[in-house]
């Protein structure tokens, strides 16, 4: 129970020990101190690690554990982002909409829709609601506080799998299948979405412990084992629907693989999946529920799944790559292949990996049907349970060399051998983080007052202009930014202020219930009023709560244009003809106009406010 209560306290707790001690240290940008510390800083993370691995005493074991797993993640991360306040790839991207989010939440406890007004959220909420009130409690920004929530986000991730693990076997073993999953979730990406990966690292462990549960005969703890995969599966469907949906995935197939078998019997299954549903159900109705209220008989729009990215289009093949964890991976898939017939730890990652593949496999043929199911997402879990299978196979390896020891009374080289290798995987992937994540830049994206991470302010770029627009339409509307909708040609204003969004900047991203295209459709057509009286009625009339809120770029011959996207999948190309307004479409007393830099600010206060 600790592992599950204090063991995240202590990884915060690092990660704030860890943040102080980087921002606090003179790491020049564009240097290779950054890189010399994440390497010597790996070596002692390593030995933190097998301290905790070797210690015989728990309660010294332990808690070192937890900090040796907690700085795994947060080493490498907190110094290949020494110089800049943002998390990796700044507010470029997907990371957009979850700054938006966060921002949302830290204005208003209230679940809402990061973009939408009137609408209730449709992308699962929980990390972003944690995160915008934590936010609020400590007096930070929340884009500001995206880096420190993401890494403490898979510092305590690290523990949870820890905890997940130290249920179905050795406390060592747990320990050295929690430090291959967070190798293996950096060197795949994960840092890039931490709280898909809050519980994406969890299915391996999962796995194996929906494996006891299909072959349970009866009494035991089957009933707390049940709960706890309830419990998970209820935090992925209020953190990532798509992990919810795979690790559901992997546990049918494990009641199928046991009723087949013979394993499992009918009536003590149905009693399992029952209570796995009731202690799943609270978490996910919180969520789900309001959401599920509104769409009934509502036409809805989803491209979530419109998008095929690189890694989803070929299949991982991590064993073999020639990097240690891809020693790992091959050392954990042949351990796995060999021993799963007789080790449930090994049956229950050989059903997680195949899961992952036949989700690669399911998301091609989905393709005929104009969608995707973003197998990219899996490519951590899949590599993650290859990696856990190493720990089996040194274990066994171990398990070998003594009995050939004794038996030839030789000396015992095998713990010292495991050691040290396993020691040498750490540090050699831990430094490699920041080539691996080399793509994200360094983050130097404006902040909310127009300027860069290092002072300085281009007025000829365009988010130079950012805390301008903030003091114009406040000052002009009067009101809290929570209570106006704006349409805008710049998305950071939107991602760091927490305004209402007539129209997301993704459709990837847009709730449903918004129905993108007929927005976008609705934009277009203001455009074409044939004055200012009927720009104002077409707004009046409008389906959804209307912008009162424009701002436009200006152009050369003085129009005014909003950025539109359309969603072509498969083809990749999402950029649409701008809709372009006449300024004198505007030329009306509700109307007030300023200018700030290249944008023409247009505000109507003569408008209800979002409630």
């Amino acid at each position: 129970m600790a592992d599950l209560t204090l063991g995240p306290v202590v990884a915060v707790l690092v990660v704030v020990l860890v943040t102080a001690v980087v921002d606090r240290l003179p790491i020049p940008a564009a240097s290779n101190v950054g890189l010399a510390l994440t390497a010597s800083g790996g070596a002692v993370v390593a030995a933190v690690l097998i301290a905790a691995a070797w210690t015989a005493r728990p309660v010294v074991a332990v808690p070192l554990a937890w900090a040796g797993l907690a700085a795994v993640p947060a080493l490498p991360l907190a110094l290949f982002l020494a110089n800049t306040p943002h998390y990796l790839f700044g507010i470029s991207g997907d990371q957009q909409f979850r700054v938006q989010f966060l921002t949302r939440f830290a204005d208003s406890a209230r679940l809402a829709d990061f973009a939408y007004a009137d609408l209730p959220p449709y992308y699962p909420t929980a990390w972003f609601w944690v995160g915008g009130r934590a936010a609020a409690l400590l007096g930070v920004d929340a884009w500001a506080f995206h880096k420190a929530f993401a890494i403490a986000t898979l510092a305590v991730t690290a523990v949870l799998c820890y905890a997940l693990w130290a249920l179905v076997t050795t406390r060592r073993r747990a320990l050295g299948a929690a430090v291959a999953t967070s190798l293996a979730g950096l060197a795949t990406l994960a840092a890039y979405t931490p709280y898909s990966w809050l519980t994406g690292a969890l299915v391996p462990p999962l796995a194996v412990l929906g494996l006891r549960l299909v072959r349970r005969r009866s009494g035991g703890a089957w009933v707390r084992t049940a709960v706890l995969v309830g419990l998970v599966l209820g935090l992925a469907a209020v953190t990532h629907t798509q992990i919810l949906v795979f690790a559901g995935f992997v546990l049918t197939v494990l009641a199928v693989d046991g009723l087949v078998s013979r394993r499992a019997r009918w009536g003590t299954l149905l009693v399992t999946v029952g209570v796995v549903i009731v202690a799943a159900l609270p978490l996910t109705l919180t969520h789900w529920l309001p959401y599920l209220l509104a769409s009934a008989g509502e036409p809805t729009y989803s491209a979530g799944q419109h998008f095929l990215a690189e890694a989803g289009s070929r299949w991982p093949l991590p064993m073999l790559e020639p990097t240690a964890l891809g020693a790992l991976c091959l050392a954990g898939t042949v351990w796995i292949v060999v021993r799963s017939g007789r080790s449930t730890v090994a049956r229950g990652l050989a059903v997680t990996v195949a899961c992952g593949y036949a989700w690669y496999l399911l998301s091609t043929l989905a393709l005929a049907a104009g969608t995707t199911l973003l197998a990219f997402r899996i490519e951590p879990i899949i590599t993650a349970a290859l990696a856990c299978g190493a720990v089996g196979a040194a274990a066994d390896v171990r398990a070998w060399v003594r009995a050939w020891v004794r038996a030839n009374g030789a000396a015992r080289p095998a713990a010292a051998v495991v050691t040290v290798l396993a020691a040498t995987a750490v540090v050699a992937q831990v430094q490699t983080v920041p080539e691996t994540y080399e793509w994200a830049g360094t983050a130097q994206d404006y902040r909310p007052d127009g300027t860069k991470p290092d002072g300085s302010r281009s007025p000829d770029d365009a988010n130079a202009w950012l805390g301008e627009l903030r003091t114009t339409i406040d000052g002009l509307t009067g009101r809290p930014p929570r209570e106006v909708v704006v349409a805008s040609a710049n998305h950071a204003l939107l991602t760091y202020n927490p305004y209402f969004s007539f129209q997301a900047s993704s459709a990837q991203y847009a709730n449903p219930l918004a129905n993108y295209p007929a927005r976008t459709d609705e934009i277009r057509r203001w455009t074409t009023a044939a004055g200012p009286v009927q720009l104002l009625g077409a707004l009046d009339r409008s389906p959804a709560r209307a912008p009162s809120v424009f701002v436009f770029t200006r152009t050369s011959g003085g129009g005014l244009q909003l950025p539109t996207t359309e969603d072509r999948f498969p083809d990749p190309r999402s950029a649409a003809p701008p809709a372009t307004f006449a300024p004198q479409l505007f030329d009306d007393p509700a109307w007030q106009r300023r200018d700030v830099g290249p944008y023409a600010v247009l505000v109507r206060a003569d408008v209800a406010p979002v409630p």
